[in-house]
């Protein structure tokens, strides 16, 4: 060491302070990309939301609708009694897988099944049955019609009426913006059914 020249000691502090200088520079870096990438994100999404209507268009029995990874096509809609004797709305049509393969996400993933609103009144969540084997609807192999049957529990108090059957899909891009790569992103609406139940038996 040269008598008056700066000590180990200095030498150690200095080596200290830029390994924390150098650590604080990566934090802010990382902190910075992470930033961009919320603010890109957030963009994204808004490009994407203004492409999509707010309102669902009306549609009709007989006119085919977008409900997920399939198209669903609305036949009728019946008040009936099951075999305890509890009131059911059921909402019968075809469906069809529109994909290249067998879907179990038939109404998009997570599944976003019809809405159904009467009213104030609230309805809970259908449950899907496929006709020819009066069971739950698993999944769809594609490009084939299947009958199904969409049923809603009735609540004690509610009084037939029109009601309101509102379909969702998710929308499906083959290179999306954000990862360059297929992708089902956010739900959107793509039709309104409304009518007067029938009564069944």
């Amino acid at each position: 060491m040269v008598d008056g020249g700066p000590g180990i000691r200095f030498y150690r502090i200095m080596a200290q302070s830029l390994k924390s200088a150098v650590g604080r520079i990566r934090i802010r870096i990382i902190a910075a990309i992470g930033l961009v990438a919320a603010i890109v994100l957030t963009w994204w999404m808004k490009v994407e939301d203004a492409r999509i209507p707010d309102a669902p268009p009306p549609i009709a029995f007989g006119e085919p609708v977008s409900v997920g990874r399939s198209v669903f096509i609305p036949e009728n809609l019946a008040l009936a009694n099951d075999e305890k004797g509890e009131r059911k709305l059921v909402l019968t049509g075809l469906i069809e897988n529109v994909t290249g393969s067998t879907q179990v996400a038939v109404f998009g993933f997570p599944e976003m099944l019809p809405v159904l609103s009467s009213g104030d009144t609230e309805f809970p969540a259908p449950q899907v049955n496929l006709v020819r084997d009066d069971d739950f609807l698993k999944q769809l192999e594609p490009r084939i019609r299947e009958a199904i049957a969409i049923i809603w529990d009735v609540p004690p108090d509610w009084q037939a009426q029109d009601v309101s059957i509102a379909f969702s899909a998710q929308q499906f891009k083959l290179n999306d913006n954000l990862y360059s790569k297929s992708s089902w992103l956010q739900f959107h609406p793509t039709g309104r059914l409304t009518a007067r139940p029938e009564q069944g038996a």
